[in-house]
């Protein structure tokens, strides 16, 4: 490899592991160490007879094509901060790595070891990572190189503007950054810290911890404990979404045949509740009760289960349509909160008053968010739970089991969302992409004028500045409306921040960011709320207490037969139906290949919870809940108990019988656990076998996680022995406990295929 050249353009800055030797025209950068060859770190992002203005030893512009780009670089704590400003747009690509690496640390999610020249990875790298924003990419703005007695590690200090990709350069996968200059923030500049280490894949995270904190970007969970104490009611809870399409489900109606009669009877007595909701049936309805009123009649006198659904949802559907809400505090999109919590109570009440004999008592009724689901968890013994709901009339109209759930020590949230809005005549809508007209046309555009398509290309993303009063009068009508005391932002903490340039509202990256962390913080700010988010990309990390979309981020969009072909064994399923959708609800296999690069323990690292784990409590994303993945789910078990990251589950009164057993018993040792260490730092990860599969996890208490993966042997350390697929469980002062994963999973009827 060549080294640097014998040029009077170069400067020199000296760290502890040798020289950083960079070329002042080009931005060329050569690591020089004693008795070693010259390491080429990054080649040149301009020409070599760029015209270059020295202002001082460690500054200078670089004047091309009628740009001029100011380069200051200096040394702090150990790394080589490059710092570029341009004095007019343009496009930079730098830093341009060379290929002689062995292997990377990339916080793709929770974080991925990723042999360099592996032909699988790198098929997979260039198509996954074709290009996208930095922060999205990667959860954490930093990656780590690792040589042969060296690692390397880049940390983007401005990480907006940014894009980042992997390319195939000699059968090598190389990380690629390109930044924009632009007019919304002409002044700022592009800042990379280059820092060599040890030949460690962790080095890097240690290091944009420390940025991170002397950046004053860092919140402890101990400090959001302190600003909203119900924050420590996250320590020990599985994450849980629950489902309905209430207010009634099929179990509500005690007995069937004699409800359908009794139905039948009124509907034809004008006034009569039941005669309105018949009017509101479609012809299909009505021949689907019509045959249920057959069955009735029949020696067997029943309704059948499919029957039974068919009828619920034309009743709940059909109550909407006869019962009008009252307009009470009525906010743009069509929503009232306060007015949807008096027709939970108008509903109850005149389904009661027209059939109350026929059905459980008001307060139990709905299959998720409901008092029967609450004390199912309690009977199996969660103390401590996040309960979503994935619909906020869910808490509006069970009012009941929202209270007794935060009487149990849970914490229930809804879900919302403020980054698409949708026009009030959209079809493919959903609640709360609902803001209004004037929100609606409110989206943002890029820099040739076109508009942001909102997710799936329905409607548009919405200037977070516009949105945010609104945002702010929603947030609160809903949480005071639904009694909550957690809330759940989606998108936000993943990163929509995007450039506006639509006349009139401007607005930079950075400057969207920063209005969306200010979003994040009025929950919990304002109205003391448990608050989290998609994903949580760092730079909103101190913004939020948990994230769902870290241990797991979505992928099957890369997969064909797991995203669209229904034949295909491995497909996720899809949005319904609406009380179990199969997406959520439905258990598959994950074709092998694919889980090794975006689920297997071989590869995986844990770089986000080295960073951020007594920050904020993270978990998968909602379509990937723990038991997913039919052939993943005791991997997944494991891999929880390591990092000390929560389940998820999506429940509603369909499952419970299914799922409750192994919830309880995982929740039995996973639970106090991590109450005890998710305010700890992770301190330490160690690999403890050759093929990777015996690792260690280190707390900050002393606690060590020793997990081994291999599902057929037992593997030795440290003068131990660990069991297949268990968890070894060392807290100083106290008994070391064994956790047998698969023994659980057969003892509970979730024996993995």
């Amino acid at each position: 490899m060549p080294g640097p050249a014998n040029a009077t353009g170069r400067a020199s800055f000296a760290v502890a592991q040798g020289t950083f030797d960079v070329n002042r025209a080009t931005l060329e950068v050569f690591l020089l160490r004693p008795g070693k060859a010259p390491l080429l770190l990054s080649g040149g992002a301009f020409r070599q007879d760029s015209e270059v203005t020295e202002l001082a030893s460690d500054s200078w512009m670089i004047s091309q094509e009628g740009n001029q780009y100011r380069v200051d670089i200096k040394v702090e704590d150990d790394r080589l901060r490059v710092s570029i400003q341009a004095s007019r747009p343009a496009s930079l690509r730098w830093p341009r790595l060379q290929t002689d690496i062995r292997a990377y640390a990339i916080p793709f999610g929770e974080g991925s070891y990723i042999p360099a020249n592996d032909p699988g990875w790198l098929n997979w790298l260039v198509k996954r990572y074709s290009g996208g924003q930095l922060l999205g990419e990667l959860s954490m703005p930093f990656w780590t190189q690792l040589h042969e007695d060296l690692s390397v590690t880049w940390i983007v200090e401005t990480p907006f503007d940014t894009l980042f990709s992997i390319k195939r350069v000699k059968n090598t996968a190389v990380p690629q950054l390109q930044h924009d200059f632009n007019r919304l923030a002409p002044d700022a500049p592009f800042v990379i810290s280059i820092a060599p280490g040890p030949a460690q894949p962790l080095y890097g995270a240690g290091l944009y911890r420390k940025w991170l904190k002397s950046n004053g970007q860092f919140v402890s969970l101990t400090d959001k404990i302190r600003a909203v104490p119900q924050t420590a009611l996250l320590g020990g809870a599985p994450h849980i979404y629950v489902w309905d399409a209430g207010p009634l489900k099929t179990t509500d109606v005690l007995n069937w045949a004699s409800f359908i009669t009794a139905f039948d009877r009124a509907r034809r007595t004008p006034g009569h509740l039941a005669a309105s909701l018949w009017a509101s049936f479609d012809p299909q309805t009505r021949s689907v009760f019509d045959m249920s009123l057959s069955s009735t009649r029949s020696r067997l006198r029943m309704v059948s289960p499919f029957n039974q659904l068919q009828l619920v949802r034309a009743i709940n559907q059909g109550m909407r349509q006869v019962v009008a809400v009252p307009a009470k505090e009525p906010l743009d999109g069509g929503h009232d909160p306060a007015g949807e919590v008096l027709w939970g109570q108008a509903a109850r009440t005149q389904l009661v008053e027209a059939f109350g004999p026929y059905l459980l008592p008001a307060e139990r009724w709905g299959g998720g968010l409901s008092v029967d689901t609450v004390n199912a968890l309690k009977q199996a013994g969660l103390t401590r739970a996040w309960l979503g709901a994935k619909d906020w009339l869910d808490a509006f109209w069970h009012p009941q089991a929202v209270a007794l759930a935060k009487q149990a020590g849970f914490l229930v949230a809804v879900y919302d969302n403020y980054a698409d809005a949708h026009a009030p005549a959209e079809p493919e809508t959903w609640a709360a992409a609902q803001m209004g007209a004037n929100l609606a046309s409110a989206g943002q555009h890029d820099a040739s004028g076109a508009s942001s398509k909102g997710f799936n290309g329905i409607g548009v993303f919405a200037n977070p500045r516009e949105a945010q009063d609104y945002a702010r009068q929603r947030i609160k009508a809903v949480a005071d409306a639904a009694g909550l005391n957690s809330y759940f932002l989606d998108v936000d903490a993943a990163v929509t921040a995007q450039a506006d340039y639509t006349p009139g509202r401007e607005t930079s990256e950075s400057e969207n960011a920063r209005v969306i962390a200010r979003r994040l913080d009025y929950p919990g700010e304002s109205l003391g709320l448990v608050t989290g988010s998609e994903g949580a990309v760092s730079p909103f990390a101190a913004n939020i207490a948990y994230s769902h979309g870290i241990a797991t981020q979505p992928f099957d969009w890369t997969d064909p037969d797991m995203s669209g072909n229904q034949q295909s064994p491995f497909f996720v399923g899809q949005y319904w139906p609406p009380e179990t959708p199969t997406l959520f609800f439905k258990t598959v296999p994950i074709e092998r290949q694919l889980a090794t690069y975006v689920r297997s323990w071989k590869y995986r690292l844990p770089l986000y919870q080295m960073v951020l784990h007594d920050s904020l409590v993270s978990t998968h994303h909602w379509a990937y809940p723990s038991l997913k993945f039919s052939n993943e789910q005791q991997n997944t078990a494991l891999l929880q108990l390591l990092y000390m990251t929560p389940p998820m589950y999506h429940l509603n009164a369909a499952v419970l019988e299914r799922d409750l057993p192994f919830i309880a018993a995982y929740n039995e040792v996973f639970s106090p656990l991590h109450q005890r260490l998710f305010t700890q730092a992770l301190v330490d990860f160690q690999v403890l076998s050759a093929d990777r599969s015996l690792q260690r996890t280190v707390f900050d208490d002393g606690t060590r996680i020793t997990v081994n993966f291999n599902p057929d042997k037992a593997q030795s350390a440290d003068a131990m022995q660990f069991a297949p697929m268990s968890a070894s469980v060392q807290i100083p002062g106290e008994k070391d406990r064994i956790i047998m994963i698969a023994e659980m999973f057969k003892a509970t009827r979730l024996a993995q295929p």
